[in-house]
C-alpha cells in the first residue's frame, strides 16, 4: 500500500481587474509568499493564477478565493459536492462550479460525483469513520429529505457516521469549518464561540450522543468586526479555528491581533505536528481564513501525472512542471 505523505496546496488567485477582490490583490500575493516561504518541507503550493507570480502557479482562470468550497472534500477519496452557495447569486456559483471542474478535468483529477449541494468547508472529517456538517446541509438540499441525504453522504463519503450540528445564529455562510476541527479520531479543537457557553455545550451533547468517545478542547477566539468588508457575510479575524491541516502540519491564521502568539503556543500543546502562523490579516474581514483560503490535497489522491513530477522535484521546478499542464 502506498505511504500516504506529502501533499500540494492549491490556492487562488483572481485576475487584478476583479472589482470585488481588488482592494485585497497585494494582500493575497502577500499571503501566498508567506504561505511559500513558512510552509512545511513536506508541502508543495500551487496557485491557479493567469499572471506568473514569485511561487509556483498553474495557469487557469478561476476567478475567487475560496477554494475550499468548490474543491471535492478529502476523506479516503476525493468527493466532488455541487457548489450552489446561497450567498452567490445562483449563475455565480454555477459559473465557479463549472470553472474549477474544469480545471480538475485538466488534471485528471479521480472524484466521486455528489449529486447534494454542499460547500467544502461545512465538512470536518475525523480521518476514519465520521463527519461533522452543520443543518446548512438540509436547506442547500430541501428537495431531499433529512434521512435521504444523511444516507447520500454516507454513501458519497464511506463514512458511518454524520453528524449535525446547528449553525451560529446569523452566520450566512454557516460552515463547520469555523466551528469544530478534529485533531485525532475521538479529539477535536471546538471553538469558544465568543464565551457563549450556553451554544458550545449545546454542540458538544449533539456531537457526542453520536459520538459518546468525543473529546472537546476549546479554542480561544478574538473576534472583531472591525473593517469588515462584505455587509451580508461577516468577517473571520480573530477565529484561529478556521486553520488548515496537512500531513504533518497545522497551518494557523495570524489576524495581526494580540492574541496571536498566545493561541499559537496553546495549540502547540495538543499537537506533534507543527504548527505554521500563516498571515491572513485584512482578506479574513472578507469572511474566510486560513481553511477557507485553501485546499489540501494529500500525495495519494494527486493525479499520477502530479505525483510523479512531485516525486521529481528535486530536479525539475514547479513552476515550469505546472506550466506543461
Amino acid at each position: 500500500m502506498e505511504q500516504k505523505h506529502n501533499g500540494i496546496i492549491f490556492t487562488a488567485i483572481p485576475d487584478e481587474s476583479n472589482e470585488y477582490y481588488q482592494p485585497f490583490y497585494e494582500d493575497l500575493i502577500y499571503f501566498n509568499e508567506c504561505l511559500n516561504e513558512k510552509k512545511s518541507i513536506a508541502d508543495q503550493l500551487i496557485s491557479l493564477s493567469v499572471e506568473e507570480q514569485d511561487f509556483h502557479t498553474s495557469c487557469f482562470e478561476y476567478d475567487d478565493i475560496w477554494l475550499r468550497d468548490v474543491a471535492p472534500v478529502v476523506t479516503n477519496h476525493l468527493v466532488k459536492f455541487k457548489y450552489r452557495p446561497n450567498y452567490l447569486p445562483d449563475d455565480q456559483g454555477r459559473y465557479l462550479d463549472q470553472q474549477f471542474n474544469k480545471w480538475l478535468k485538466k488534471n485528471d483529477f479521480e472524484y466521486v460525483k455528489s449529486p447534494l449541494i454542499l460547500d467544502g468547508g461545512n465538512l470536518i472529517w475525523n480521518k476514519k469513520d465520521t463527519v461533522i456538517l452543520t443543518e446548512r446541509i438540509f436547506d442547500d438540499n430541501d428537495d431531499w429529505t433529512e434521512e435521504e441525504i444523511i444516507e447520500q453522504l454516507e454513501w458519497d463519503l464511506d463514512v458511518s457516521r454524520v453528524i449535525i450540528i446547528p449553525a451560529e445564529e446569523g452566520d450566512v455562510l454557516a460552515h463547520a469549518d469555523g466551528m469544530v476541527k478534529f485533531i485525532d479520531e475521538h479529539t477535536m479543537f471546538i471553538s469558544d464561540f465568543l464565551g457563549d457557553h450556553e451554544f458550545r455545550y449545546s454542540v458538544q451533547e449533539i456531537i457526542q450522543e453520536q459520538m459518546p468517545e468525543a473529546q472537546f478542547i476549546v479554542v480561544p477566539s478574538s473576534y472583531t468586526e472591525k473593517g469588515q468588508y462584505d455587509q451580508e457575510i461577516a468577517s473571520a479575524k480573530g477565529l484561529y479555528i478556521n486553520m488548515l491541516e496537512s500531513c504533518d502540519a497545522l497551518y494557523v491564521p495570524k489576524f495581526g491581533l494580540a492574541k496571536d502568539e498566545e493561541v499559537l503556543r496553546y495549540i502547540q500543546q495538543y499537537t506533534e505536528k507543527q504548527v505554521i502562523q500563516i498571515h491572513v490579516g485584512e482578506i479574513s474581514t472578507m469572511g474566510g481564513a486560513m481553511n477557507c483560503l485553501t485546499w489540501y490535497c494529500p500525495s495519494h489522491l494527486l493525479p499520477s501525472k502530479m505525483r510523479r513530477l512531485k516525486n521529481q522535484n528535486e530536479d525539475f521546478s514547479m513552476k515550469k512542471i505546472f506550466d506543461w499542464f
